[in-house]
């Protein structure tokens, strides 16, 4: 059976790839704009106006990109969970 990459590689090899600006949110509030260079398991290259930043995963708290769009999922891929649909039924008054 062959492994899956992550979630994680996914999403971060498609914001490489399509060159997409993303803001990358910090645990400490702090928001750095730019384009992911690229990334490894330990941290992510971020390059804008003022060149190219190392940050360290583990002070992420939020990747997004900067349009508020998504990279597009492969319809075949198993929905996340915010996709589930909504069954609360309306009640009969």
């Amino acid at each position: 059976m062959t492994a899956r990459p992550c979630v994680q590689d996914d999403f971060l090899q498609t914001l490489v790839k399509d060159k997409t600006t993303v803001n990358v949110f910090l645990v400490n509030g702090i928001r750095l704009s730019g384009q992911l260079a690229g990334f490894d398991q330990f941290a992510v290259l971020l390059e804008s106006g003022a060149g190219v930043q190392l940050v360290f995963k583990h002070a992420i708290s939020t990747v997004m990109p900067a349009n508020g769009k998504g990279p597009a999922r492969d319809p075949t891929d198993a929905p996340l969970s915010r996709d589930k649909p909504n069954h609360v039924q309306a009640r009969d008054r």
